[in-house]
């Protein structure tokens, strides 16, 4: 073999021994992973993307007191009137007018139609008085369900 030609192999040979990474490849069948940028926390899948207004807002519509006695409400202030034909809509719509409560009326012509009076509720609206003590002889109600342990 002639010398230029023993160098042009070699020199070819170096560039492919070179110019395969080394990293990463220990017997792993498909080659090299390479991963280009920081590692996720969730088992090498992207961040889930969470809308924190989104959450806000129905953790509002979870506390949003829906009534049909305007009574409960006595000592709350009066926003407004709205209209939807989905629960889930009339509390986003209460919710959005700045209310904590409202008064449910279900229209006699439309019945798929909802009503309801927007009030905002502070801590020191209470209850009203003239709700009548249970019976006596009688248990007392259950406490309401909450988280299992």
């Amino acid at each position: 073999m002639k010398p230029s030609a023993a160098a042009s192999l070699l020199a070819v040979a170096l560039i492919l021994v070179t110019a395969a990474p080394s990293h990463g490849w220990h017997g792993r069948v498909g080659g090299p992973v390479f991963y280009w940028g920081p590692a996720y926390p969730y088992g090498g899948y992207p961040q889930p993307y969470v809308d924190w207004a989104e959450v806000a807002e129905k953790r509002a519509m979870a506390q949003v007191r829906l009534t049909t006695e305007a009574a409960l409400l006595s000592g709350c202030t009066r926003i407004g009137v709205v209209r939807d034909d989905s629960i889930k809509d009339l509390r986003r719509k209460i919710v959005r007018a700045g209310g904590t409560a409202a008064v449910l009326e279900f229209g006699v012509d439309d019945l798929s139609t909802v009503q309801a009076e927007v009030y905002r509720c502070t801590s020191t609206a209470k209850a009203p008085s003239n709700i009548p003590p249970p019976p006596a002889g009688m248990p007392p109600p259950p406490p309401p369900a909450g988280p299992s342990r």
